[in-house]
C-alpha cells in the first residue's frame, strides 16, 4: 500500500514538477533545447510558434493550434536500437506548405474554408482535411516516437502505435485518469480492509476475480467487434459534379466508399520517408567529428545540429489523362469513368534547392496504365524514399533525390 500509495503521489507531481516532466507520455517541450517549435522559414500563412502560447481567436478568420510532441521508445520494444535514425524533427504544414518545425506549439491563422493540415516527423502519414468557419479554434495533439523504431510507425497496424494526430480534449476539472487513479486506490484500500477484517473472503476471491476478468474481455471484444462494423460499412458515393477535389480518407482507418452507379472509383495512397542523413553529411552538419552529445542527438532525432535549412518535400504532382488531380501525401478517392486510363505521379522539385544542390529527379516519376470497372476502385500505393540533406551553412539544401516506387 505504502509503494502504490508513492506512485499515486509521482503521477500526480509529474506535471508541476520540473524533474518529472520527462516521465509524462506526451512530452510537448523539445528534447533537446535548440530545436523548439519555431515559424517555418517558407510558411504562406501567419504562424506563430514556441514553447508555449497564450490562447487566440480571430472573428474574420480561423485558427488551428497544433502541438507536436514526442514519446521515448516503447520500454517492451522487442527490436530496441541505438543506430542513428532518420531526421524526425516534426514540420507542420497547411494544403502542402510548411509553417512550422521543431517541438512544441504552432497557432495558424488561416482564411475560413477547407484545409488539409498536416504533420511530417520523418514520414508523411499523420494528416486531418478540415472545414473551418469564421472565428472557429481548432486543437491538434501530435506525437511520435523518437529514436531508430520510429521506422516500424510510417505506417499503422502495431500493437502499440505510438504514433497520433487527433484532436485534443479538453481536460475535465478532475481529469478521467486520475479519478480512475482514485477509484482504484479507493477499490484496493476497501478490498485489503474487506480480507483484513473477514479471511474467510479470501475463498471468494478466485471467482471474483475471474467474474471481473470475464466482464472486462467481453466489454473489449464488444467494442473491437462494434468498431470492425463500423469500419466494414460501404458508403455509396454520389455521382460527381465538374470540379469536384478528390475524397481525403483517414490515414489510418480510411472509410469504404463505393462509386456511384455507372461510375468507377480509383484510390491513391501517396506517402513519403526521409532517408536518415549518410556519415559524411552527419559530420558536416556537427562542423567536423561528432562529439558524444552530437551522436546522441543523431541517435535520439536523426541530426547532431539544428540546420539553417529545415527540409521539407512538396506536394506531389499528380495527373489523371493529362489532367491534374489534387491529390497530396495522403490516401484519397475519387471517381472517374470506366475504362482505360493513364496515372502520372512525380515528386516536383525542391524550392529549398539551391545553385550548389546535388539535384536527382531521375527516379522521382511514375507512369501507369490501369482499367477501371464500373462498380470497382482501383487502389494504387506509392511510396517516395527522399534524400534531402540540409547544407552545413545557407538557406539551401545540400542534395535532393526523391525515388519513387
Amino acid at each position: 500500500m505504502a509503494f502504490a500509495l508513492a506512485c499515486g503521489v509521482l503521477l500526480l507531481a509529474w506535471p508541476v514538477l520540473p524533474g518529472l516532466r520527462r516521465l509524462a507520455p506526451f512530452k510537448v517541450f523539445p528534447p533537446f533545447r535548440a530545436w523548439a517549435a519555431r515559424p517555418h522559414p517558407d510558411a504562406a500563412v501567419p504562424v506563430r510558434a514556441g514553447r508555449r502560447l497564450d490562447e487566440r481567436t480571430d472573428a474574420a478568420a480561423a485558427v488551428v493550434a497544433v502541438r507536436t510532441a514526442w514519446r521515448n521508445q516503447d520500454s517492451r520494444e522487442a527490436r530496441p536500437s541505438l543506430r542513428a535514425s532518420r531526421p524526425l524533427v516534426p514540420v507542420v504544414a497547411v494544403d502542402g506548405v510548411p509553417a512550422s518545425w521543431g517541438w512544441g506549439a504552432t497557432e495558424l491563422t488561416l482564411a475560413p474554408g477547407p484545409h488539409l493540415i498536416a504533420v511530417a516527423a520523418g514520414h508523411s502519414r499523420c494528416y486531418r482535411r478540415v472545414d473551418l468557419k469564421a472565428g472557429d479554434r481548432l486543437e491538434l495533439d501530435h506525437a511520435g516516437v523518437l529514436g531508430d523504431t520510429a521506422d516500424r510507425f510510417a505506417l499503422a497496424g502495431e500493437l502499440r502505435d505510438p504514433v497520433s494526430f487527433k484532436e485534443r480534449r479538453r481536460p475535465e476539472a478532475v481529469g478521467r485518469y486520475y479519478l480512475l487513479l482514485l477509484g482504484g486506490a479507493a477499490a484496493a484500500a476497501a478490498l485489503t480492509w474487506t480480507v483484513l477484517a473477514s479471511p474467510s473472503v479470501l475463498t471468494a476471491a478466485p471467482a471474483a476475480a475471474i467474474t471481473i476478468g470475464l466482464g472486462i474481455g467481453a466489454i473489449a471484444i464488444a467494442a473491437a467487434l462494434r468498431k470492425q462494423a463500423r469500419l466494414r460499412r460501404v458508403v455509396v458515393a454520389a455521382p460527381p459534379a465538374p470540379g469536384d477535389a478528390p475524397l481525403v480518407l483517414d490515414a489510418d482507418e480510411p472509410a469504404r466508399t463505393a462509386p456511384a452507379p455507372g461510375w468507377a472509383g480509383l484510390g491513391l495512397h501517396l506517402r513519403y520517408t526521409l532517408d536518415r542523413y549518410p556519415p559524411e553529411a552527419v559530420a558536416a552538419l556537427a562542423g567536423g567529428k561528432p562529439n558524444l552529445l552530437q551522436r546522441w542527438r543523431t541517435v535520439r532525432i536523426g541530426e547532431p545540429e539544428a540546420p539553417a535549412c529545415r527540409p521539407w518535400v512538396p506536394a506531389p504532382e499528380v495527373l489523371l489523362d493529362g489532367r491534374p488531380l489534387d491529390a497530396g501525401w495522403t490516401r484519397s478517392w475519387t471517381q472517374l469513368a470506366p475504362g482505360e486510363h493513364e496515372l502520372l505521379v512525380r515528386v516536383p522539385a525542391s524550392s529549398q534547392a539551391g545553385p550548389g544542390t546535388a539535384v536527382d529527379l531521375s527516379r522521382a516519376e511514375h507512369r501507369s496504365v490501369f482499367l477501371a470497372e464500373a462498380g470497382e476502385t482501383t487502389w494504387i500505393a506509392l511510396h517516395a524514399n527522399v534524400s534531402a540533406v540540409p547544407g552545413a551553412d545557407g538557406p539551401h539544401l545540400a542534395s535532393y533525390a526523391p525515388v519513387l516506387h
